[in-house]
């Protein structure tokens, strides 16, 4: 992406043009966030990426007194560990001094230390790893993502990617706010877990999925490294004082506090020569529409990206099927013919495992949404400056049903979805204005370790759920929407739907998402 990306995240007045390119979505605007004692802290209006800038000049060595981490909090590290990795060439990206080097020897690792962007061109281009680990070392580099692309062009296809790194969207960053103990002159950047996710698929790694570290820790160790802050809180004094009051016993008894760094984990992924975009097109009972939908559809040139349709037709009664057989002919269309009608979820989620592409959009037959806004849709994916999009119909005025046979249920409906909206957010603590929308288009690899049950309309929320306990919170996107009445084929059952809607939204809230990360191979 060149750096005349358009600021899109924040609002223009406040992402002004500085000394900054994003080595992620290459915007050259950013927001000031807030300032330090010795730097000050911005993010990037396109991604979102945080980043700092020393007021002092660039510091170029890391402090030597850095907290240095135990085997017991580098537990959940450590368990990716497998004898696979043990019998390989592990390359390990960390300062000189970090508690890893030592720890992975000590396991008999077959370790090659590298400490910033200069070791790694040392390493000769025919150099093959097994494995990769990297460490926090990631956040003081000049380029993280130029760093990744250099490691991934050191292993094969499939080779295990661990990265052990604090993350702004963990609840110890939350917590502690502007306090965190990361917020240091010497890190550049600050991840979320959707600016890594995007940094590494950037990179050409996939499958990414996060777990927590779950980290116990002391007063002696938390007065430690208070010490090293330029400033304090009132709270750290107060804590720094507790810590001189109480007994020796007490100041090493260790308590477990929200966890703050995430292990991520990722492989490999195929080398792409183009972006894809799977476009999911479920099908039942829509001979009105069907066919004006595809054909525009399947004239519809998409910038940068070849498109593929994949058609999911449920055995409909009305001829539909007929007309979907018809494009079967055509150049990136498949056609998935189900015997039986099982709802609109079950159609997308056999479309889901059929799609190929990296970018995902899903598509109903009816000509409800205008296909035009696709462009809005699919330039932050493919910019690299967000993972996850929703169309809202309410960030442009009101696009809401008008039923001018059914005002009453017209009305109904609107209320209902003011209604599921208000919990979904409430549970999900998320301010979203249209998780229901149709226009749902995400990074495939968002999906990775995620399992999709529901096979009716509550599909549209356990995908925006999942999605968003993953990490990924959606950038909402203004589209166009002009609703059908039930006259006019409309399928969605106010009784036999939204009447289930209170138990699937607290089901997804409380159920795991799903299988979480697969063991490497």
């Amino acid at each position: 992406m060149t750096s005349t990306s358009r600021p899109i995240r924040l609002i223009p007045q406040t992402a002004q043009p500085i000394d900054f390119s994003c080595p992620l979505c290459g915007t050259v605007h950013a927001a000031y966030f807030f300032s330090g004692p010795s730097f000050k802290v911005y993010r990037c209006g396109g991604c979102d990426l945080t980043f700092g800038k020393p007021i002092a000049p660039i510091v170029t060595q890391v402090p030597t007194n850095r907290p240095q981490r135990t085997e017991d909090q580098h537990k959940a590290l450590i368990s990716l560990v497998t004898d696979e990795l043990l019998r390989g060439h592990v390359l390990l990206f960390a300062d000189t001094e970090d508690s890893l080097i030592p720890m992975f020897r000590q396991l008999n690792v077959d370790v090659q230390v590298v400490g910033d962007e200069n070791d790694l061109r040392t390493i000769g281009s025919t150099t093959r790893f097994d494995a990769v680990v990297v460490s926090d070392a990631i956040m003081r580099v000049a380029d993280p993502c130029n760093v990744l692309k250099t490691v991934r062009s050191l292993v094969s296809q499939g080779a295990p990617l661990i990265l052990s790194v604090p993350l702004l969207d963990e609840p110890q960053a939350k917590l502690m706010g502007r306090d965190w103990h990361e917020w240091q002159p010497s890190n550049r950047w600050y991840f979320t877990r959707e600016t890594l996710h995007l940094a590494l698929l950037s990179a050409g790694f996939g499958q990414v999925w996060f777990e927590p570290e779950r980290r116990t820790y002391s007063l002696d160790s938390l007065t430690t490294r208070l010490a090293r802050r330029e400033e304090l809180s009132l709270w750290q004094h107060g804590l720094i004082a507790m810590h001189r009051l109480f007994p020796k016993m007490l100041q090493s008894w260790k308590f477990p506090l929200p966890s703050g760094t995430i292990i991520a984990s990722s492989v490999a992924s195929e080398k792409r020569q183009e972006s894809v975009v799977s476009i999911i097109v479920p099908v039942f009972n829509e001979q009105a529409t069907v066919r004006q939908l595809l054909d525009s559809l399947l004239t519809k040139p998409l910038a940068n990206a070849r498109m593929e349709v994949i058609i999911v037709e449920s055995n409909s009664t009305d001829g539909s099927r007929q007309i979907v057989n018809s494009y079967a002919h055509r150049d990136g269309v498949k056609i998935i013919l189900q015997p039986n009608p099982r709802g609109k979820g079950c159609a997308v989620r056999e479309g889901l495992a059929a799609a190929t592409g990296d970018i995902i959009l899903i598509q109903d037959a009816d000509l409800e949404y205008d296909l035009d806004d696709y462009e809005g849709l699919l330039q932050p994916l493919m910019a690299w400056q967000s993972i996850f999009v929703l169309g809202s119909r309410h960030q442009s005025g009101w696009k809401m049903r008008k039923f001018t046979d059914a005002p009453l249920m017209a009305a109904v409906l609107n209320m209902g979805h003011q209604f599921f909206r208000t919990l979904m957010n409430v549970s999900l603590r998320a301010q979203m204005t249209d998780p229901f929308t149709m226009f749902k288009v995400f990074r495939r690899d968002a999906l990775f370790g995620i399992d999709l049950k529901s096979n009716r309309f509550d599909l549209d929320i356990e995908l925006v759920m999942k999605l968003v306990r993953k990490g990924y919170l959606p950038l909402e996107i203004p589209v166009n929407y002009a609703s059908r009445s039930f006259a006019e084929g409309k399928k969605v059952s106010f009784m036999r739907d939204g009447m289930t809607w209170i138990g699937t939204i607290i089901r997804y809230r409380l159920d795991a998402i799903g299988p979480g990360r697969v063991v490497w191979k």
